[in-house]
């Protein structure tokens, strides 16, 4: 049969119409739903009254209309989902493959999905069977078969079936080689295959390489030679390396009872205590360490010194918020706000800094300062922030293919800390810790969100207070050695206005790198 060109142009139009007919089905269908996204060809992710779920275009629930946030799909058709702060998995066939019970829930990798409850790890597989119970604190990566496990602080090890093919009894196992991993055991030392049996027994102190199906041990106190299942041979060893090794444990013990006292010119006083009392006396403007008791004192005059505390410097941390119970998990009504978490970030440039000594030796004192931070905190859904007729902060939903939609804050900043100074061996190199108030105020305030898509721009901003709080008020510790150190905050003050927005408070931690700015010292 032969066509010719009116019936192309026929069956072009049949073709065309009936998508069309299909499109006016399918949005038919959808209608009765305040917003609808396409996951894929046929699939939909729709809402109603701020509750999310899944429908197909014949308009079947697959997902209940009853969740505060449905993700994308992954490449295998798995998708997370949240309800009142619990999250679960399902498949884009409507199957339940986690139920949403579980405070954290991780993509499928490699087949298997980490899920935590109350603090505890756990892992389904794709069929839904939780293989893994919840009842570890850590759970390494799966290698040659089997994963790592921390239990009641004791390791063991899992295969992947999730039975405890190593019970969790030890302190620590290492590496396997060869078949064997050298393991800590009520601080004795000894080796398991792969089985889990002991194959030397965890009785020795220490246990040198093996070398020619043998190796040195040492065993209470005396050195002896035992084969690779743990037997003692009757062989002679040299005793003086294992009397050198508890040397050596005696003297690292003993290490706390030296003390090197050094002045700022880097004149060193080395003191070793056996007995007897250390006082550390001021008289005038001179400071003393005793050391002896009655007629035979040691004394030492260690000169006064500045006090200069660590504030000034470049911040880079991580931003997130609690509700208001304390925990991760975000209240009801902001499941809006839900985060990128590793791309809501904090850069902060600190850059005034006042020291005020306590005492005299410039251990001790007191830092406040003048910085600026620049915070953003990523949103993981499409929800783009503004505010409703009555001044209350709203959201709208974008139907376009978001890449970032971010909120950006400005504050100055001012820090009051207590902070401790621990000499080392060197003033200039003190171990250091800190903790206070700080306050701030906020300076603007933004939103900025780019798509993927080519129907429209391909990025919008937008200025508002969003009914952010002005000012801030919380509390931050700090420690380091030298130039750097790690700090965290955490905001009494709530995110947004009273009534005026959930009920969020920021928390932030990072690392901070401490370098001379302007610094006043009284």
């Amino acid at each position: 049969m032969r066509f010719k060109k009116a019936d192309y142009i026929i069956l072009s139009f049949l073709i065309v119409a009936q998508t069309l007919l299909g499109q006016i089905n399918v949005d038919s269908t959808l209608s009765i739903y305040d917003r609808h996204w396409e996951l894929k060809e046929g699939l939909y992710r729709v809402m109603l009254d701020g509750k999310m779920g899944v429908v197909d275009k014949e308009g079947s629930v697959l997902v209940p209309v009853d969740f505060n946030q449905v993700w994308n799909l992954d490449d295998k058709g798995f998708f997370r989902v949240l309800k009142s702060g619990k999250a679960g998995i399902y498949h884009q066939s409507g199957n339940v493959i986690v139920p949403p019970e579980y405070d954290q829930i991780w993509s499928f990798n490699n087949g298997w999905a980490k899920v935590m409850l109350n603090g505890k790890l756990g892992y389904f597989n794709q069929e839904g069977q939780a293989v893994v119970p919840c009842i570890y604190q850590q759970i390494w990566n799966f290698e040659e078969g089997r994963a790592r496990v921390l239990k009641g602080g004791n390791v063991g090890y899992i295969n992947e079936s999730g039975t405890e093919i190593i019970p969790c009894e030890y302190q620590q196992i290492w590496s396997f080689e060869n078949g064997r991993a050298r393991v800590l055991k009520s601080g004795k030392v000894g080796y398991i295959d792969e089985a889990g049996n002991e194959v030397v027994p965890p009785m020795y102190t220490h246990i040198w390489s093996f070398e020619d199906g043998k190796a040195k041990a040492l065993l209470d106190g005396k050195m002896v030679w035992i084969d690779e299942n743990g037997q003692i041979l009757d062989l002679p060893v040299e005793q003086e390396l294992g009397e050198q090794y508890i040397e050596n444990e005696n003297r690292n013990t003993q290490k706390e009872k030296n003390i090197i006292i050094e002045d700022e010119w880097g004149d060193k006083t080395h003191i070793k205590v056996l007995g007897g009392k250390v006082i550390v006396r001021e008289k005038g403007s001179n400071t003393y360490i005793e050391i002896g008791s009655g007629k035979s004192k040691y004394k030492k005059a260690l000169p006064n010194r500045k006090f200069h505390g660590h504030y000034t410097g470049l911040e880079l941390g991580f931003n997130s918020y609690l509700g208001p119970d304390g925990s991760t998990n975000l209240p009801d009504d902001a499941y809006f706000m839900a985060l990128d978490q590793a791309r809501s970030n904090t850069v902060a440039f600190n850059f005034i800094q006042l020291s005020m000594g306590l005492q005299r030796r410039g251990n001790i004192g007191l830092v406040t300062g003048l910085g600026v931070e620049f915070g953003r905190y990523s949103l993981s859904g499409p929800y783009l922030l503004n505010k409703d007729d009555l001044g209350n902060l709203s959201y709208s939903l974008t139907d376009r293919d978001v890449k970032s939609n971010r909120l950006y804050m400005t504050h100055f900043n001012v820090p009051l800390l207590l902070e401790f100074q621990i000499p080392t061996n060197r003033h200039s190199h003190a171990f250091y810790i800190s903790a206070g108030a700080v306050g701030g105020v906020r300076l603007n305030s933004y939103t900025r969100v780019r798509y993927n898509d080519n129907n429209g721009p391909d990025k919008e901003r937008s200025t508002s207070d969003y009914n952010l709080q002005d000012w801030r008020y919380g509390v931050m510790a700090r420690m380091g050695y030298r130039a750097i150190n790690l700090y965290g905050t955490y905001y009494f003050s709530p995110l947004f206005k009273t009534d005026k927005g959930p009920e969020l408070y920021p928390v932030s931690v990072g690392v901070s790198i401490s370098f001379n700015m302007w610094e006043l010292n009284r």
